[in-house]
């Protein structure tokens, strides 16, 4: 892989089974290719640009992934242990889109949030829960990303589940984000869609088959 001098990288392949993603990262921190990950449960196939130092880019199905699902891929790329990877030295993206994330700080970002995420997961709200706009985006910079993204939705409200499909995003990552959001003060329960009688559903049926005639 490496020549004992330092410089030349050649192709490397496996699994993640055996080398996890947090390892293969630091090992090729400072090289600049393209680290192709596939055979993923749940997950895409997906290539993580790199250049010294630093991730340029996420991609998926020849895409660049937007910060905030960047960062969501990331992480759960980071918790697989079955996958394949092969990292092409010296490939670079063939669009303009640029994360510049340094590659150790990414890392340490991501495995912290993983460790509160865990840490809160037995306070998260239910997936149906319903959140609403209370404040304004927060200062922590860990959350502005997601406020901005959910804002349209907070405003007239929205369950975690919803947020979650809206914004291509891991459910529980929502649930955490919102959790987090309502300590805050962003983001504040709102009341639960009433729910319809079985009765009124019954009629209008009724109703249906007789306009039909």
């Amino acid at each position: 892989m490496v020549e004992p001098g330092g410089g030349w990288f050649m192709a490397l392949f496996g699994s993640l089974n055996s080398l996890p993603l947090e390892e293969l990262l630091q090992l090729l921190a400072h090289k600049e290719g393209a680290l192709e990950i596939w055979n993923l449960k749940g997950i895409p196939p997906t290539t993580i640009y790199l250049k010294p130092g630093h991730i340029r880019s996420l991609d998926q199905n020849g895409k660049p992934l937007d910060p905030m699902a960047a960062k969501a891929t990331l992480q759960a790329l980071l918790q697989a242990r079955e996958g394949s990877f092969e990292f092409l030295p010296g490939a670079k993206p063939k669009h303009k889109v640029r994360l510049g994330w340094p590659v150790e700080k990414v890392l340490l970002s991501t495995i912290t949030l993983q460790d509160e995420l865990d840490r809160y997961r037995p306070h998260l709200p239910h997936p149906e829960a319903r959140f609403e706009l209370a404040g304004s985006s927060p200062e922590d910079p860990r959350f502005k990303d997601f406020f901005r993204l959910a804002l349209p939705y907070l405003k007239r409200g929205v369950s975690a589940q919803e947020l979650a499909q809206a914004l291509r995003l891991p459910l529980d990552q929502v649930r955490f984000y919102l959790y987090r959001l309502q300590l805050l003060g962003a983001v504040k329960r709102a009341a639960p869609r009433p729910k319809a009688h079985p009765l009124a559903g019954k009629l209008l049926d009724h109703l249906k088959a007789l306009w039909s005639r």
